[in-house]
């Protein structure tokens, strides 16, 4: 994908518009397309084939896949559906990837209807699935360039020419494809819509956003419909702990993924027994946090509460934050109870963004 998205950028400079698909390719067992294309328009296809003759003629293609300079380029993979939350998770992006010198990848998946039905292998079937492959492709691809043409009506455009952005056109199950792409593209953080447009009301994290939180390895940040991006001076993150060793890993990567930002980290841990034993762990915490992290503003602090989620939601409201965090060990009973089945009553997911890290 390095080399995809250097030949892209050498097109584009070229003025010639593309995106990266795998149509055309079949994918392997795990949803990672076993080859990936740059598809231009057809008008523009002979200045294309000049332009990649000239490169092969001047970059050995090999060494820039093994360039490290490439691969150190900070990544953002943001997967689209062209729902409210998807152009409002797209805001968050530009504006993230501006502040941190970050690349953008928008991703489509989409469905394609041949590869749902059941194995038949008649000449005639074989005709019928390849003709509603190309006109789901056909569709998929005019609702990635509007998509594109749209996103200028809602991000300013000077905004947009600040960062380096790609569009990549994939098909399969959207969760699926989320998860394994980003095993090849390394993204240093993935942003979604907590749920897309096909998913129902009321539901404040949907399907696929809560697979892609539980099956990846890389950090996930949900953005709200309700959320509004601005070019806040400093930031205040709560960073939600239950004393778990996975938190001084979550914490390099929040400051690594915030480094430009002013910002303060409150780390948070919420008391419903008035239980002393928790504020030592907390004075034990602190200590380490002023010797590992003593260029930053961490704080941890025990926060009392008759109720877990109450005692967030006040924590929050008390503090202006502006983003909550944590680690995802799966068993652990702080990710319990911020699963999607108790989203709904944690008030604050409606409007404040969340970043998940994997354990």
């Amino acid at each position: 994908m390095h080399v995809g998205c250097f030949v892209k950028e050498k097109f584009e400079f070229e003025g010639i518009e593309c995106f990266l698909t795998d149509e055309g390719f079949k994918t392997t067992n795990s949803n990672i397309p076993q080859g990936i294309k740059l598809k231009v328009r057809a008008n523009e296809t002979e200045k294309a084939i000049r332009t990649i003759l000239q490169i092969h003629k001047e970059y050995d293609l090999d060494k820039i896949e093994q360039n490290n300079s490439v691969k150190d380029i900070k990544k953002i993979l943001i997967p689209i559906d062209f729902s409210e939350y998807s152009i409002n998770a797209c805001k968050f992006a530009v504006g993230i990837a501006e502040k941190i010198n970050a690349e953008i990848n928008f991703l489509y998946v989409y469905n394609d209807p041949s590869e749902t039905g059941h194995e038949r292998h008649t000449t005639s079937w074989e005709k019928h699935a390849k003709y509603v492959s190309e006109e789901a492709f056909s569709k998929a691809q005019n609702s990635l360039l509007t998509f594109s043409n749209n996103l200028k009506k809602h991000i300013p455009f000077e905004n947009l020419l600040k960062v380096k952005i790609h569009y990549t056109l994939l098909k399969g199950r959207p969760d699926k494809v989320i998860v394994n792409i980003s095993e090849k593209y390394k993204p240093d953080v993935i942003i979604m819509g907590p749920k897309g447009q096909d998913e129902k009301k009321g539901v404040f994290i949907g399907s696929v956003t809560t697979k892609v939180i539980d099956n990846t390895h890389f950090p996930v940040l949900t953005i709200p419909k309700a959320a509004i991006y601005q070019d806040i001076k400093k930031i205040n993150i709560m960073y939600a702990t239950n004393f778990n060793e996975a938190d001084n890993s979550s914490l390099d990567k929040l400051l690594k993924i915030m480094s430009p930002f002013d910002k303060e980290i409150h780390c948070i841990h919420i008391d419903i027994c008035n239980d002393p034993y928790k504020q030592s762990k907390v004075d034990k915490l602190n200590q380490l946090l002023k010797k590992e992290y003593s260029k930053h503003k961490i704080e941890c602090k025990v926060f009392k509460s008759s109720n877990i989620l109450k005692g967030f939601d006040e924590f929050i409201e008390e503090n202006n934050i502006d983003i909550i965090s944590f680690s995802k060990p799966k068993r652990s009973l702080l990710y319990k109870l911020f699963h999607p089945s108790n989203f709904e009553k944690l008030v604050s997911t409606e409007k404040i963004p969340m970043l998940i890290f994997p354990v």
